[in-house]
Formats: C-alpha cells, sequence, structure tokens
C-alpha cells in the first residue's frame, strides 16, 4: 500500500503560550482520534509531527496512524520559520519515498502549517528552496491562527492560506474536525480514484476565511510582549505574556498613541525550553512602565515575579530584600523601583 505522508508543522513560540497551544495540544489528539475511525486513513495515512520556535524539531517521524501517539507540544523563544522549513524539506527528501521506473513511491505529501505570529529569521533561502524544488510536489496548507499572523509570508509560500479566528474551545474543535475531514477526503481519493491533488473540506466561514490575493494579508505591528522569568527556587524558567492596549492622549489639540501591554497570563515551562529557543532571543527591549501588571511565579508561588537582577534576568523573590539570582547566582538587594521605570529584554515572541 503506497503511503500518504502528512506533515504536521505547528509553531511552538512563546507567542502561541497559553489557550492557543493548549487547545493545539488537545485538538492533535482529537485529530489522531477521529481519523482512527476512517477505514481509508488507517490504510494509506503516515503522520509525522515537526515544530519550531527559535529553533526545529522532529517530535515524531513518520508514523503508521495506527501506531501515532500525540508528542508533548514544548516552547522554544522565536519563530525561526525560514529554519522550519528548511528542517521540513530535509525531512520530506529523507523520508519520502520516490517513484522510480520499477516501483510507485509514496503519495505526494501534505504539509499542514500552523503559526500565529511573524517569522523571527531570514526565510530567503528557505523560500528560495521551497519554491523551487518543493512548491509543485507538496501540498501545503498554510494556516494563520489569529491577527498577528503573518499572512503575507504564508501567501508566498502557498495559495492554500486560511486564516483562523477563534474564541473558545469549541471554535477550535470544528477546526480540528475541518483538519480531519481533509485528511480524510486525501485518503479516499488516492486510496479509491488514484488521484492526488488539493482536496480540502469545505471552510467553516464563522471561524475560517481563505486568503486570496496578497493584499488581503496585511502587515500587523508586534502586539505581544512576552518577558523570560526564571524560578529563584528550582530555576525552571516561565513566560509573561502581555499583548497590547492601544491609548489615546490628547494634549493641546494634539492625538498620541501611547503603547501600553496588559498582562494575560504566567507560564510555567521545563528546561526543554532553551532547547528549542533561538539563542538570540533577547534582542529587544521594552520599558516596565508599558507593562501593566505583575504576576507571581507560576512554579514556586512566590508572590513576586517580576524582579530583574543587574545581570538583566527576570526572576521570582518573596518579597523585598536579598536574594541569589538564578542565572547570574550573585547575590543582591531587591527593593521596589522608584521613578522611571526600566528597560527589560525581550523575547522574540
Amino acid at each position: 500500500m503506497r503511503r500518504l505522508p502528512i506533515f504536521l508543522m505547528l509553531d511552538v513560540s512563546e507567542s502561541m503560550v497559553g489557550d492557543n497551544l493548549r487547545q493545539l495540544q488537545q485538538g492533535l489528539e482529537r485529530l489522531v482520534t477521529k481519523l482512527r475511525t476512517d477505514p481509508h486513513a488507517l490504510e494509506t495515512v503516515y503522520l509525522s509531527t515537526i515544530v519550531f520556535a527559535g529553533k526545529p524539531r522532529t517530535l515524531t517521524p513518520l508514523t503508521e496512524l495506527v501506531f501515532f501517539y500525540p508528542p508533548r507540544l514544548p516552547v522554544g523563544s522565536g519563530t525561526s520559520l525560514g529554519a522550519g522549513l528548511m528542517h521540513l524539506m530535509d525531512e520530506i527528501d529523507r523520508n519520502v519515498v520516490k517513484s522510480t521506473m520499477d516501483k510507485k513511491g509514496d503519495w505526494k505529501p501534505v504539509v499542514y502549517l500552523m503559526t500565529d505570529g511573524k517569522p523571527t529569521d531570514d526565510i530567503s533561502k528557505a523560500m528560495t528552496r521551497w519554491k523551487a524544488e518543493y512548491a509543485s510536489k507538496v501540498t501545503l496548507v498554510a494556516i494563520g491562527i489569529g491577527k498577528h499572523a503573518a499572512l503575507g509570508t504564508l501567501r508566498q509560500l502557498t495559495e492554500n492560506v486560511i486564516l483562523l479566528d477563534t474564541n473558545s474551545e469549541e471554535d477550535f474543535k470544528r477546526f480540528v474536525d475541518w483538519v480531519t475531514m481533509s485528511v480524510v477526503a486525501q485518503s479516499r481519493s488516492v486510496s479509491m480514484s488514484n488521484v492526488e491533488g488539493v482536496n480540502l473540506a469545505k471552510l467553516d466561514d464563522s471561524i475560517m476565511k481563505k486568503i486570496g490575493d496578497i493584499v488581503d494579508a496585511a502587515v500587523v505591528d508586534e502586539d505581544i510582549v512576552v518577558v523570560t522569568g526564571q524560578c529563584s527556587t528550582n530555576k525552571l524558567p516561565y513566560l509573561i505574556k502581555y499583548e497590547r492596549l492601544q491609548n489615546h492622549l490628547q494634549l493641546e489639540g494634539h492625538a498620541f498613541k501611547i503603547d501600553q501591554f496588559n498582562l494575560t497570563g504566567v507560564y510555567p515551562m521545563e528546561k526543554d525550553y532553551y532547547d528549542y529557543s533561538d539563542q538570540r532571543a533577547l534582542v529587544s527591549t521594552v520599558n516596565s512602565d508599558a507593562l501593566l501588571g505583575s504576576p507571581g511565579c507560576p512554579h514556586c508561588g512566590n508572590p513576586i515575579g517580576f524582579a530583574m537582577c543587574a545581570c538583566g534576568q527576570i526572576m521570582c523573590l518573596k518579597g523585598p530584600g536579598a536574594a541569589t539570582c538564578p542565572a547570574c547566582n550573585k547575590e543582591g538587594n531587591f527593593g521596589y523601583s522608584e521613578g522611571d521605570g526600566f528597560d527589560v529584554n525581550r523575547s522574540r515572541g
């Protein structure tokens, strides 16, 4: 039986942390469960899971559907789409069986790429390689999650670009069901008719919109601030996530836009966060005065989760006084800041 390779290429950058990542994890499990109920999918579908943040990695190589189990999705700093595409193409070269004069190889691979942000690396080389060698040989379905997704970039890779805008878990389940129906349609097409091509299920207009022309894929400002903290008790990382509030100030008849960011959550990470993070992650700063809200530590419960050491590391504290930084291991005396705010290293998101 010829295989139908399905690659799930998932953005696990910091901007995905929270509901997006949790729903993606649950969605992956739902997808596999539903696919296993279809006999055509069971016969032909092989799944692979590739994740990318600052670095890409294959979590699951191409595996027969019946033996595929959804992996735990990690989190890393950065959205290195270019590196992710290079990794995907290398995986296709290594694992997809090509047809020869004597034997039919695998069916045309299908890639479902999901991302909610903009690339933080140079994608030009990956784009050139993709267009020259893979665009005609691989079906790529690119899904931009939410209003910050780089739809213009995705549109340069494929004509199958979909904007996903969900407001609830039920919305995301409907999206997962759409992916399931699309994979089933593809598997039935190759199994019953020996026909390759794009077989996408009908879009749910309430949560999905196909992006046609490049003009529909508007470039958006960076609207998310992610700050990486480190627990002073167990040295594990955590992410503090803020989203932009657009405020306007009227002064002597002139309107000024004031950028502020509201706290939306704090999330505990594991040690492998650094394995998926771009080493160049801390490339810009944001002033603490622009960040509204300060959380506690999600690991040890310290009430202060936003204290900065002289080395620049954000850490947690029990309260003012002496404490040792988990990053530089130096002891400092911490107190509440007075006057102007301070610049904080900002992750790539």
